[in-house]
């Protein structure tokens, strides 16, 4: 079994989160991220690669993210 990955993203206003990375999926060009905070919080994101970088997923994309990290083996 492969480690989970644990990552460090900052927020547009400068705050420092810890999260792990429990799964990720590629789709239409696209590669989505499904993270949890570190920081005992319980929050749950679906993140985006876009030009080296993470960002939400706007939720005209939200059904497909989900769809294609449901999908991975």
């Amino acid at each position: 079994m492969e480690p989970e990955l644990e990552i460090e993203l900052v927020d547009e206003s400068g705050t420092e989160r810890r999260f792990r990375v429990h799964d990720a999926a590629e789709g239409e060009g696209t590669t989505y991220y499904l993270v949890e905070a570190l920081d005992g919080g319980g929050e749950v994101m679906i993140l985006k690669e876009r030009s080296g970088r993470l960002e939400t997923v706007e939720e005209d994309e939200l059904e497909l993210a989900i769809a294609l990290l449901e999908s991975e083996p």
